[in-house]
């Protein structure tokens, strides 16, 4: 089993990542360059952790987005809803192409007020079109069951149920 894991390189992506590989789970590492993100620190991670990376450009659909949130700036205009729910739906349009089976996140329950709380979450799997195959590793403990973990192609037993704001939870995972 194959997942693509939205990937920007930072604690919550690897440990998401680590907790899919732990659980038998081939993880391609896919990162979403925009004008505002390039790929260096998440291409050094994936190397640490020996996962295959690909960096797509999104460039052109990420500006859209930005001229235009459906569900509006955050603070210092951030658009994160629509962001999160772009990246994901592109991930989603590559799971053929990739040989992958479902999309995962390193996204923590509550640790974003405006952007990670469970109606945020909802409408970001609903609008990426990855009903039931978007898994938030992290988190998933406290989250509905996905299709991943209903299928059987993960153990629900090796995923987490960390929320909120606090970091000691992922560092103690660590």
């Amino acid at each position: 089993m194959k997942a693509l894991c939205v990937f920007s390189g930072g604690l919550d992506s690897m440990l998401a990542a680590a907790l899919l590989q732990n659980a038998g789970v081939e993880v391609q590492a896919l990162f979403f360059e925009t004008p505002f993100f390039g790929p260096a620190r998440a291409e050094r991670s994936a190397a640490v952790m020996g996962l295959p990376f690909k960096a797509v450009d999104i460039t052109e659909r990420h500006l859209a987005v930005v001229k235009q949130p459906r569900h509006g700036y955050g603070g210092h205009m951030n658009p994160c809803i629509d962001c999160h729910a772009l990246m994901f739906r592109i991930a989603g349009e590559m799971l053929a192409a990739e040989g992958a089976a479902f999309v995962a996140s390193g996204e923590v329950l509550g640790q974003r007020p405006m952007s990670q709380n469970r109606q945020a979450l909802r409408i970001v799997e609903a609008e990426s079109g990855l009903a039931g195959l978007l898994l938030r590793p992290l988190s998933a403990k406290l989250l509905p069951i996905t299709t991943p973990e209903a299928e059987g192609w993960i153990d629900r037993g090796r995923l987490e149920g960390i929320q909120g704001r606090s970091r000691k939870p992922q560092m103690a995972l660590a």
